[in-house]
């Protein structure tokens, strides 16, 4: 499944007092720095750091929960996040999974937390977990009595994304474990493009780095085993790059080989290390190496994907996003009106600052408006 996230509903996160967003296998944020995009990003990045860590964890991670809670007017106390998805195996528009996670913490009785998790079950009622405090309990949902079928104690440090997968498939353990996976192995991808220039210590990987520092390896990996799909991202990048002509991924090192890139350019004898080629060069190279990953995560998140690309660029990573999200649900923040111009308005969500609050609002504008004001501009892609 493409699309595993239907909604993420999220209050009192750092710039999102009280946001609301629908996602599809496409979804760009866009609006001027400081309008949320990002923070965005960081909540999922935060949900993940849970299912992986636990939430004590996943908080000392952040800073604290001081630094993640909405300052503006009014100020946040407790921080609360859910999400609808369809993950699990009976899940369905109509009957989504929904997990719920809030939060706070005070001096006298320390962090305070309420998660529940709520899925479909074939030929039977659905089923609701809840975690309060250290105590955890089941119950059918729309049951006769409001009393759980069973409870149990969990450490005060425990969350049910982290510890629910250790139980067994009566306790629902297998059905959260889907929740679990899709946000531990997602991903946010920002480039760092010295990481990137350098060398890979290793000679192959099949997994991109979220910061693409591994992404001579990954290449080479894409190279011997998925040979087409190298030759398609090569093409891309010369018709993105002016006179870039081809790629060469070569062993380099010693006992402990890794890989370098090198780009044949038009005109120029021998080839260019790509520590040497330009900013933009680099980060549109471990774009494509992004979107044409062949065993992505379900979900993928991008940052500024615009940055340091010419508008001449944007058509091919247009196109080339939309081939990803068929394999893996893509959520892109971006403040470019030139990639703003070449989607469709389902794609966009828009996404402002009010400075009376100092909350973002997103989204800014429903999407029955963006249709319309696409229609009437004829700015946008159908």
């Amino acid at each position: 499944m493409t699309q595993p996230l239907r909604t993420i509903s999220i209050a009192g996160f750092r710039s999102l007092a009280e946001v609301t967003i629908e996602l599809g296998p496409l979804t760009v944020l866009v609006g001027p720095n400081g309008a949320g995009k990002t923070t965005v990003l960081t909540a999922l990045r935060f949900i993940g750091d849970v299912a992986r860590l636990d939430l004590a964890p996943a908080l000392r991670e952040h800073g604290g929960l001081e630094p993640l809670l909405f300052r503006g007017q009014p100020a946040a106390r407790a921080i609360s996040i859910q999400i609808e998805a369809r993950v699990t195996r009976h899940a369905s528009a109509t009957a989504p999974d929904v997990y719920s996670l809030v939060f706070s913490h005070s001096k006298t009785k320390g962090l305070r937390r309420q998660e529940s998790f709520q899925f479909k079950r074939r030929g039977g009622p659905g089923r609701r977990i809840t975690l309060t405090g250290t105590k955890v309990e089941w119950a059918d949902l729309g049951a006769a009595t409001s009393e759980p079928e069973h409870a149990q104690q969990l450490s005060a440090d425990s969350a049910l994304l982290s510890t629910l997968p250790k139980l067994g498939p009566a306790e629902g353990g297998s059905e959260i474990r889907r929740l679990g996976e899709l946000f531990e192995t997602f991903r946010v991808f920002e480039v760092d493009v010295a990481a990137a220039r350098r060398p890979s210590a290793v000679a192959r990987a099949t997994t991109l780095d979220a910061n693409a520092a591994n992404l001579a390896a990954f290449l080479a990996f894409l190279k011997d085993d998925q040979a087409q799909t190298f030759d398609q991202l090569v093409a891309d990048l010369c018709a993105i790059v002016p006179g870039v002509t081809g790629l060469q991924i070569q062993p380099v090192g010693g006992a402990n080989v890794g890989a370098v890139v090198l780009l044949n350019e038009a005109g120029l004898r021998g080839s260019t290390p790509l520590a040497e080629a330009s900013f933009g060069t680099v980060r549109a190279l471990a774009l494509l190496a992004l979107l044409h990953d062949p065993r992505p995560p379900k979900l993928t998140c991008i940052e500024e994907i615009d940055h340091g690309l010419h508008p001449y660029a944007l058509d091919r990573i247009v196109e080339r996003l939309r081939n990803a999200s068929k394999r893996t649900q893509l959520i892109v923040a971006t403040h470019s009106p030139s990639l703003v111009n070449r989607l469709a308005p389902h794609e966009l969500v828009v996404c402002e600052r009010d400075t009376a609050t100092g909350a973002a609002r997103i989204p800014a504008i429903d999407p029955e408006t963006v249709a319309e004001m696409a229609e009437a501009s004829g700015l946008l892609a159908g």
